[in-house]
């Protein structure tokens, strides 16, 4: 899949992310120290779901993505994590 005409956003919609594809692939720079990272739309692979995520290489922040086919969005996601919880990444 080809996500070049794709737009690419925040977790929460609000802010458009800067990234590079390639088929199914999707690099952008990390939201929290700014590492490149690289994940895939591919099933089971790293990056695809919360479940196989992607993590950075500089930091440890975990992102996955959510492609919504249908109006041509892809979402930037990091898992949830409690902002009280030291050891959270």
């Amino acid at each position: 899949m080809d996500f070049s005409d794709f737009i690419f956003l925040d977790s929460d919609g609000a802010d458009e992310v800067p990234v590079d594809t390639f088929g199914g692939l999707v690099a952008f720079d990390c939201y929290q120290c700014g590492h490149p990272v690289i994940c895939s739309s591919a099933e089971n692979e790293r990056g695809h779901d919360e479940e196989h995520p992607s993590a950075c290489k500089g930091c440890g922040t975990p992102y996955y993505l959510d492609v919504r086919y249908h109006n041509q969005k892809m979402y930037i996601h990091t898992p949830w994590r409690d902002p009280d919880d030291p050891n959270a990444f």
